[in-house]
């Protein structure tokens, strides 16, 4: 069993169930979400960073933003919203880390991504917090 709280506890074993996860994968995905909550809880400075899909080549007008740690000389994702096109709002983090929606992205950002840009800390949060208030 690990310390997270009761709802992440409940998420991590619907995914379990809904997937038909072995024990071991099942327990891999937990140390998955205890490194995304230790990466969040820790004192890195962060940086923020948005994609719009401009092109259509997933879901034209959507938008990805991202606040990110450099770990390892790679900026990782550590909080994500997924904006859809029609509005829907998806964020994940290691409370929230997939859904039948999507999930926080396992690739490490790659600054150099045509169309990717830094936004500030206030852009990111003031979307996250309506993301988060929307139903899932």
């Amino acid at each position: 069993m690990t310390d997270f709280p009761a709802d992440v506890e409940a998420h991590c074993r619907r995914l379990a169930v809904q997937h038909h996860w072995s024990p071991e994968t099942e327990t891999a995905f937990r140390a998955t979400v205890a490194w995304y909550r230790a990466l969040d809880e820790s004192s890195e400075p962060r940086q923020y960073f948005e994609y719009v899909d401009h092109e259509g080549l997933v879901d034209e007008g959507a938008r990805w933003l991202w606040e990110a740690i450099v770990v390892n000389d790679e900026t990782v994702a550590i909080r994500q919203i997924e904006l859809g096109s029609s509005g829907a709002a998806h964020c994940y983090w290691w409370q929230h880390l997939e859904d039948d929606a999507g999930g926080l992205t396992d690739q490490a950002l790659d600054l150099d991504e045509p169309g990717l840009a830094a936004v500030s800390r206030s852009v990111f949060h003031a979307l996250w917090k309506s993301g988060l208030s929307a139903p899932r």
